[in-house]
């Protein structure tokens, strides 16, 4: 490969004579690691081998050439270096024997992690897997190059943030991409300023994708966790992950997008949750976004928002409005005052004294009592004209000359009252009610929707049904309509999606107990869980499951899915100690044990 004459540093054609390249500053006689492959290592009779770019305790990444393409690469080595090593003059991964088992389980995670990856080569947002195959031991994935820097980069060269205006154009790529990552069964779990690239061009590109272990604490692995924006359940190994986990990520990486700054690491806050809202760092953030944000936050998984797609529709829903009135909120308000049946009437311009509130109030009530007075004779004498006997019946007037006076009593009560005792009484008589109008919430999150403040006027009555073409949790009908008024305290039903009533089974590949279940839960399916001794799986991992992954399950039926977990089984005791130690010893001194792992890919496993 020598003809190619290029920087190991960059993969550009070596212009110079000097030890120190021109374009990249890359030193030739620098030294370099010796637990990961030397500069100028050629792989599968294919690819060059450059520097080390960058390692954690799952794989290393190294600059390449691809000879046959003659194009630049990106080639990542599987080398968990807690559980094996490599020496100086050979390119051969040496496995401990004592964890001959982890090292063969992450293998086979890695490997389906980067099959997963190089089937998903269609999204223009993630940087595509081009090859994969097996040499020294171990596996490698290769990936195209891109030229571009990291989200921490850029922003250092913007001012240390954005507006909400430049986060609106640059993130939708990387909601989107995320989303589909998580429909094809795979949690990122390392979302962050460094895992993220932008491009000249401004194309963006989410990597840094690792397997499970490597992004949670207290494994086998020696974890790579991003302080600030690992969610909490990554620092206990007992606790679910999930979409819900993502969704933190991205929202700490808005968090600092948005105001300069890291959020508190997610240990620290258990502690002491101190973490400032973004719209208090920046007034600039819109309070909603600022909420979100907050809730994408929350330390407790399951009252976290649980899906990229509910963080979308709560971070650029808007406030409706109607002509009506403007508000802040998402319902609008409108205040109808009662109107008051007091009548009063102009004041001549020529009378050179202002008649007072009294004298009006008298004038009032004498008008009210002459004009009742009036009305009573009339029907006084229409009752009598008929009347033979010439004898009067008093009993209907005597009613309405007590209501008479006993209105004029009140109107005489409100005459003798003073002024600060009269606009009591007045601003008690005039009630007030508030009429709000109806948003559509119909496609949003029943739950976030009835913990809102902003529907706190209503009385929620929620009845789920399953709903083929809803996802689960949100709501498809409500009885009060978009732009109809309604009062506090009215009740509105609203029906709620319980997703398909035919759910597809996911895979189950290379995921824990605890995650294939949390993946279970998600889409609504039912499951019981068997043991099953093998030694073909990593303890606590799933085996299999009863029905294929791939097929449908009838969750309306109750169909429940039998999931079988791995179990060790039992060490049986053939050999006595003294034995044990010739056949080790022996052992020493035969040829290396080959483990076969993939079709591909070969382990030697060495004392």
């Amino acid at each position: 490969m020598s003809e190619f004459n290029l920087c190991y540093g960059c993969m550009n054609p070596r212009a110079h004579d000097g030890s120190v390249c021109p374009v990249c500053g890359y030193n030739e006689n620098a030294p370099y690691l010796p637990s990961y492959l030397a500069p100028g290592t050629v792989l599968n009779d294919r690819y060059l081998i450059g520097k080390l770019r960058s390692y954690n305790g799952e794989s290393a990444d190294y600059m390449g050439f691809d000879t046959i393409t003659q194009t630049k690469v990106v080639i990542k080595e599987y080398m968990p270096d807690a559980l094996c090593s490599r020496d100086k003059s050979s390119s051969v991964i040496n496995v401990d024997q004592k964890f001959v088992a982890q090292y063969k389980t992450y293998m086979s995670e890695f490997v389906e992690l980067n099959k997963t990856l190089s089937k998903m080569r269609t999204l223009n947002h993630i940087i595509p897997v081009t090859d994969m195959f097996g040499d020294n031991n171990t596996g490698y994935a290769v990936f195209k190059y891109f030229d571009g820097i990291t989200l921490g980069e850029y922003l250092k060269q913007n001012a240390g943030e954005l507006s909400w205006e430049e986060v609106k154009k640059l993130f939708p790529p990387i909601f989107t991409t995320l989303s589909l990552v998580h429909n094809a069964g795979l949690v990122h779990r390392g979302i962050s300023p460094e895992t993220i690239l932008i491009g000249s061009d401004g194309d963006i590109k989410l990597t840094g994708f690792a397997i499970s272990d490597e992004r949670t604490a207290n494994t086998d692995l020696a974890p790579e966790l991003f302080n600030g924006y690992a969610a909490p359940e990554q620092y206990n190994s007992t606790n679910w992950q999930g979409t819900w986990t993502d969704v933190y990520g991205i929202c700490a990486l808005l968090y600092r997008v948005m105001t300069g700054v890291v959020p508190t690491d997610a240990p620290d806050r258990i502690a002491n949750d101190n973490l400032i809202e973004p719209a208090l760092l920046n007034p600039n953030i819109p309070k909603n976004v600022s909420k979100v944000i907050m809730n994408g936050l929350n330390l407790d998984g399951e009252m976290r928002i649980q899906t990229v797609t509910e963080l979308v529709t709560q971070i650029f829903e808007q406030p409706e409005y109607t002509s009506v009135r403007l508000s802040s909120s998402s319902t609008q308000t409108i205040s109808i005052p009662k109107q008051s049946s007091a009548v009063s009437r102009p004041v001549p311009a020529s009378r050179k004294k202002p008649v007072s509130r009294r004298g009006l109030f008298v004038v009032i009530i004498s008008a009210i009592l002459g004009i009742g007075m009036f009305f009573l004779l009339i029907m006084l004498f229409a009752m009598n004209g008929s009347d033979t006997t010439g004898t009067a019946d008093v009993s209907g007037i005597s009613s309405i000359t007590t209501g008479i006076i006993s209105e004029t009593e009140k109107l005489t009560e409100l005459t003798e009252m003073t002024e600060p005792e009269r606009s009591e009484n007045i601003t008690q008589s005039t009630r007030s009610r508030t009429i709000y109008v109806m948003n559509d919430i119909t496609g949003k999150n029943f739950e976030l929707i009835q913990q809102s403040d902003n529907y706190s006027s209503l009385v929620f009555n929620p009845i789920y049904e399953y709903n083929d073409s809803v996802e689960k949790g949100l709501i498809f009908e409500q009885s009060i309509a978009k732009d109809e008024n309604y009062e506090e305290g009215a009740e509105i039903t609203v029906k709620v999606s319980m997703g398909p009533k035919y759910v597809t089974i996911p895979d189950y590949i290379s995921l824990s107990k605890k995650d294939y279940f949390a993946l279970l839960n998600k889409v609504g399916i039912k499951y019981e869980e068997k043991e099953i001794e093998t030694a073909d799986v990593k303890a606590g991992y799933v085996f299999k499951v009863s029905k294929e992954p791939g097929k449908k399950i009838d969750v309306e039926a109750g169909e429940v899915l039998t999931v079988f977990i791995a179990k060790a089984p039992p060490e049986t005791e053939t050999e006595t100690s003294k034995e044990k130690e010739e056949t080790t010893k022996s052992k020493k001194e035969e040829e290396p044990i080959i483990i076969e792992e993939e079709p591909d890919i070969i382990i030697t496993v060495f004392d």
